[in-house]
């Protein structure tokens, strides 16, 4: 995948990572929102969608980006002087906000190259914008967006059978394509019966990716065009040993799958949800699991370690905070930050 797919976070060192990764965060709800008060800090998208935009003294709003976990918001501001734009939550989000100064040291010429680094990649994706506006049509538009976001999507493990969720409304896609939303509406309806794209109750499936590529005029090969990033799958007969991972953040639900991967382990989910991890738990053929125990909305994931008891299916927790509620279940428990070592030795006490 091209560099400018990839999440930001990953473009930093590991010590303003660390940092990032670990700053206290705060809860969007769909729907919400924020100016991020002011250029003195840099934030981290945890979790969700949001989409920042800009909006005319008429009222008409135009979508600069759309954001996903694993991006920053405030870099641009730190060399510009100006606020970054504000930004709405297109589904529950969480971002966590680390001051500037915490991160950026001016005397240092290895801190500042790597926001450098960030703010390149953020140029060249405001470039293909510019170059997708100026030069091509409404479908062609409408099929590098959706193919611009798959890259993306996909670098960050959201991408299954082919297929994403989008949370986007037409609304959303016109605003960011400069279209109106009854001929986006129009786009998406043709690529859908010309075999493209199915896409339907916010999960969008791309059906023929080298037909949407030659639409949208697309010039990096994809995921279907190189085969798997996901490495070697299984044999028949499964002889890789399969861990349920359960993780409402989707940055540490990403850590601990490449953890697990490093570790020569295959990963059923992450699970984002507790309805999703009850689904695996019930259904997956999975022979150990590693459970984050406070999910979003204030649920716990103890249905889930209650589900994989009654399987007999050996299972951790995973959490930052004491609960005396875990002691009744007797199972090890990994302390946040994990790290491989840590996993690793878990994991080894689980399936013996």
């Amino acid at each position: 995948m091209h560099a400018t797919a990839r999440p930001q976070l990953d473009l930093l060192a590991p010590v303003v990572r660390s940092r990032l990764v670990g700053a206290d965060q705060r809860h969007l709800a769909k729907g919400q929102r924020t100016d991020w008060g002011g250029r003195d800090c840099l934030h981290l998208l945890r979790s969700g969608w949001m989409a920042q935009f800009r909006t005319l003294t008429d009222g008409r709003r135009h979508v600069l980006r759309f954001l996903m976990p694993g991006d920053l918001v405030g870099v641009t501001s730190q060399f510009s002087g100006s606020a970054p734009a504000p930004a709405i939550a297109l589904t529950d989000a969480r971002v966590a906000t680390v001051p500037a100064t915490e991160l950026i040291d001016p005397a240092s010429a290895a801190a500042l190259r790597q926001f450098c680094v960030v703010l390149a990649m953020e140029t060249m994706q405001a470039h293909e914008t510019l170059l997708s506006l100026g030069c091509l049509n409404a479908e062609e538009r409408v099929a590098a967006l959706l193919l611009g976001l798959f890259e993306r999507a996909w670098t960050r493990d959201l991408v299954s059978d082919r297929g994403l969720r989008l949370p986007l409304t037409q609304q959303d896609i016109a605003d960011a394509l400069g279209i109106s939303p009854v001929h986006t509406n129009r786009m998406v309806m043709k690529l859908q019966r010309t075999g493209l794209i199915r896409l339907k109750a916010e999960w969008l499936q791309i059906l023929d990716g080298p037909g949407l590529e030659a639409l949208a005029q697309w010039t990096r090969p994809m995921a279907w065009t190189r085969g798997s990033d996901r490495g070697p799958k299984p044999p028949l007969g499964r002889t890789v040993r399969r861990i349920l991972v359960v993780e409402d953040d989707q940055i540490l639900a990403l850590q601990m799958q490449a953890i697990l991967r490093s570790l020569g382990f295959e990963v059923l989910g992450p699970a984002g949800s507790l309805e999703t991890g009850l689904r695996l738990a019930e259904d997956g053929d999975v022979d150990a699991a590693v459970l984050d125990v406070r999910l979003d909305q204030g649920q716990r994931v103890f249905p889930v370690a209650q589900t994989l008891q009654r399987r007999s299916i050996p299972f951790s927790f995973m959490t930052g905070y004491s609960d005396p509620e875990l002691d009744r279940f007797q199972a090890p428990v990994l302390r946040k930050p994990v790290e491989t070592g840590s996993v690793a030795a878990v994991i080894k006490q689980l399936i013996h």
